[in-house]
């Protein structure tokens, strides 16, 4: 009885009769350029070296079977020590090669000319000798799909391939195909030579970051114990005992999104953009926004912005804007992630309390809002809250990054906040806890109006006076360190309690964290920005347990 063949155990039959069938000789494998040293940058970007010997089998000639996809004037080849770089060429090459069958069309095609027995959807049985899949280069497929020729006693019946249900080899199984695919290719020509010679190419390309985290745990008594790592994020290239950098700082790139044509690919802006928009859509990095790639200053520092060799942390260097941390030997896969611990060290730190008021809107903008911008304004004005702060300073030898702190007292977990960019010898704010036991009060009010005539220019303006005030009230049973800030929109004019103020513009106000969501709610006049501006009021003080403390400002605006 014949054997019929069913469709779908068909992969698993032609594998076992493939492991029969000698594999031809295939094109050898060219050995590629290893990766010998790479510098990553929290953003995405790696510069990436790519090295090996100058061997004499290599002749005039270093083939490299996948292309680099480099930003535009970012890819450098390069031979040296003996040998010259006369070009680098990308192109495509038709590679033939030997492998295993796997569907019903390359059945047909590698068993053309043989007899075979053929069953239908329809379950007719045709017997007759295979003449294969005419390919669609030859010939253009029809409206129904590929076809199936086969040679009856009637004469040749060609069959949708998709109508073939069973089919059955006569004779000798060839359980193999030879099948051509065009493969991308960087060919290096090269000329000289010699027993020192290396060739290699060196790019930036997006694939491959770095995420800087710190673990942060206080003693109570001014002494915190900071321990820095780094998860490495390889989507780009394998690893393999490569010397890796990581790079602390804002880098620049002016073309990032633009592929280097080298890479033969026309759509490399939208690739580029939509891998940056998926690496920060990846789980561990939902919080990781461009701060946390980049550099976000401290806003108190006073600088400004198996088998395998074991991964080891040479330290760390400055480098013209950059600091770079260098590790080497890590092995690591293209898809694979590794977390390495950095440094440990030491920083002291002060407990401080912080409060920020941020400005209201002028009564003149509160009655032209509708109801349920009334609600939303007063819930955004309620009382603000007191933030526990840890101010550390940086006694290191290296510049802390923007990065998530993982805070704990005693090694019992207490918060997670995010350390910012603070230079050596600078300080910076490690926001950890609302303070619940400090109650806050605020209070403003219009202690004066003055309609006018009051005239600025050629046109009359109103004065309006404002006041107010802000009461903390301590319930910790230890006195608190706290630093107050006041923004109110108009004039500054006095200030009580021994506090600073001064007068900001629009850019300082925002950067102060004094953007509002009611801001777009009211279309200001050009004369506001003209007469008006922004007030900054500052106090520092220390409270007892169970004391109280209050902090006065008064300011003025004109309205026409």
């Amino acid at each position: 009885m014949r054997h019929l063949t069913p469709l779908f155990p068909f992969a698993l039959l032609l594998t076992a009769a493939a492991a029969q069938t000698p594999a031809p000789a295939t094109e050898p494998a060219r050995d590629p350029l290893p990766v010998r040293e790479v510098t990553v940058f929290k953003d995405g970007h790696a510069w990436v070296l790519r090295e090996r010997p100058l061997a004499a089998a290599d002749g005039q000639e270093v083939v490299l079977d996948e292309l680099p996809r480099p930003l535009i004037g970012a890819f450098w080849p390069y031979a040296v020590d003996g040998a010259r770089l006369v070009s680098a060429k990308a192109g495509t090459t038709t590679v033939r090669s030997d492998a295993t069958v796997m569907d019903l069309r390359q059945l047909a095609r590698a068993n053309a000319g043989k007899d075979a027995l053929v069953v239908t959807a329809d379950k007719e049985r045709l017997e007759g000798k295979l003449l294969g899949v005419p390919s669609r280069q030859t010939l253009p497929s029809a409206s129904d799909g590929e076809l199936l020729l086969l040679q009856t006693a009637q004469g040749t019946r060609a069959l949708p391939l998709a109508s073939v249900r069973e089919l059955e080899v006569r004779g000798d199984y060839q359980g193999r195909i030879a099948v051509e695919e065009a493969k991308p290719r960087l060919t290096l020509r090269v000329a000289g030579g010699g027993p020192q010679a290396k060739v290699g190419v060196m790019y930036v390309q997006r694939g491959l970051r770095w995420i800087p985290a710190y673990r942060i745990d206080i003693d109570g008594d001014g002494k915190a114990k900071a321990q820095f790592e780094a998860t490495l994020v390889n989507d780009l290239i394998d690893l393999q005992a490569a010397t890796v950098n990581l790079v602390v700082g804002v880098p620049r790139f002016d073309h990032a999104g633009e592929l280097d044509p080298i890479a033969l690919q026309q759509e490399g802006a939208q690739v580029a953009e939509h891998l940056g928009r998926s690496m920060q859509q990846q789980a561990f990095s939902n919080r990781m926004s461009n701060a946390f790639m980049a550099q976000a200053p401290s806003a108190a520092s006073d600088g400004g912005g198996g088998g395998e060799p074991e991964p080891t942390v040479e330290g760390g260097a400055g480098n013209e804007d950059l600091y770079v941390f260098t590790l080497r030997d890590v092995t690591l896969k293209k898809g694979e992630r590794m977390v390495l611990p950095i440094a440990a060290f030491e920083l002291p730190y002060r407990d401080l309390y912080r409060l920020d008021v941020s400005f209201a809107p002028p009564i003149e903008v509160r009655q032209g809002l509708q109801s349920q911008q009334l609600v939303e304004l007063a819930r955004q004005l309620a009382a603000p809250k007191v933030r526990h702060v840890l101010r550390l300073t940086n006694t290191g030898d290296a510049p802390l990054t923007t990065a998530p702190a993982l805070v704990l007292a005693g090694g019992k977990l207490l918060a997670q906040g995010t350390m910012l960019y603070t230079p050596r010898g600078g300080a910076t704010d490690l926001e950890i806890n609302v303070a619940v036991d400090v109650k806050v009060e605020t209070d403003e009010r219009e202690v004066k109006r003055d309609p006018g005539p009051f005239r600025l220019g050629d046109d009359r303006y109103a004065r309006v006076d404002v006041a107010g005030a802000i009461k903390l009230t301590n319930r910790k049973p230890k006195a608190i360190e706290v630093e107050v800030t006041r923004r109110a929109l108009g004039l500054a004019d006095t200030i009580g309690q021994g506090g600073a103020q001064k007068q900001l513009d629009l850019v300082q106000a925002w950067q102060g964290g004094s953007a509002n969501p009611w801001w777009g709610w009211w279309s200001w006049p050009h004369w506001w920005f003209q007469h008006n501006g922004f007030a900054e009021f500052r106090w520092t003080a220390t409270v007892a347990p169970g004391g109280e403390a209050t902090f006065d400002a008064g300011w003025h605006y004109f309205w026409r």
